[in-house]
């Protein structure tokens, strides 16, 4: 049944769609594809992320937006979309799957929710904590962690010189959730190359709120991560 096609249900469970680039070539992992199509426990990445996605009943469509030339053949859960608009950036691919949302029957007034394809941990739990901190938020906001470990700034001869004061800050991680115009807009507007969509919303002059991530919900950037993750699942899937 469709959460939305009650008004007293819609009042409580916003409506939401979400946007997962997945152009980028992850050269850093060291390996022939991309890291968004490397196996864990016998599927790719991606796959892992949009099960989690399409598991929150309250995320309408999952728009996956790939690299013009991406020729990898995955089988895409139902009700997955693909875009093949990616772009030379993150913000690029983001905006394209935005601009395909406001094109084809979204509202502005939507909730989008821009998740990495390689953050391939994330739990249906997880997003729901986003959506229910944020639904009535004027802005929007994030997953993150407090930041727990000592900071130390260094020279270009790799020499520490300083350590910063780690109050107030958090790590970033992904769901990152905002209204879809709003976010297009900053995206539009963001000059340079910003590294999450957070950062296009703050330089409109508006602070996106933080919501308590996971240390789970990490992203595959390095192999170690892979081995990381690996290790996570044998021992959830364990658990009985």
């Amino acid at each position: 049944m469709d959460p939305f096609a009650d008004p007293a249900a819609a009042a409580v469970r916003p409506r939401c769609h979400a946007v997962v680039p997945c152009a980028g070539t992850g050269s850093r992992m060291g390996q022939e594809l991309p890291k968004q199509y490397v196996a864990l426990h016998g599927q790719p990445l991606v796959l892992h992320t949009l099960a989690a996605l399409r598991a929150v009943a309250a995320v309408q469509r999952v728009v996956v937006v790939l690299a013009p030339q991406d020729g990898h053949a995955v089988d895409w859960p139902s009700g997955c979309e693909t875009l093949r608009q990616g772009g030379v950036t993150r913000a690029d691919s983001v905006r394209a799957g935005l601009a395909h949302l406001l094109g084809t029957g979204a509202l502005a007034t939507d909730w989008v929710l821009v998740h990495d394809a390689a953050r391939c941990l994330v739990t249906p739990a997880l997003i729901e904590r986003l959506i229910d901190a944020c639904a009535h938020d004027e802005v929007g906001g994030l997953l993150a962690l407090p930041l727990a470990d000592t900071l130390k700034r260094a020279n270009a001869e790799q020499r520490a010189v300083d350590t910063p004061s780690r109050e107030h800050l958090w790590l970033a991680q992904t769901p990152q959730m905002f209204r879809l115009g709003l976010l297009h807009q900053a995206l539009t507007q963001a000059q340079g190359a910003v590294t999450d969509e957070a950062a296009a919303v703050q330089a409109l002059g508006l602070r996106p709120k933080l919501v308590a991530g996971d240390p789970t919900n990490i992203k595959i950037t390095l192999p170690a991560d892979l081995t990381l993750a690996r290790a996570w699942l044998s021992k959830h899937e364990e658990t009985p």
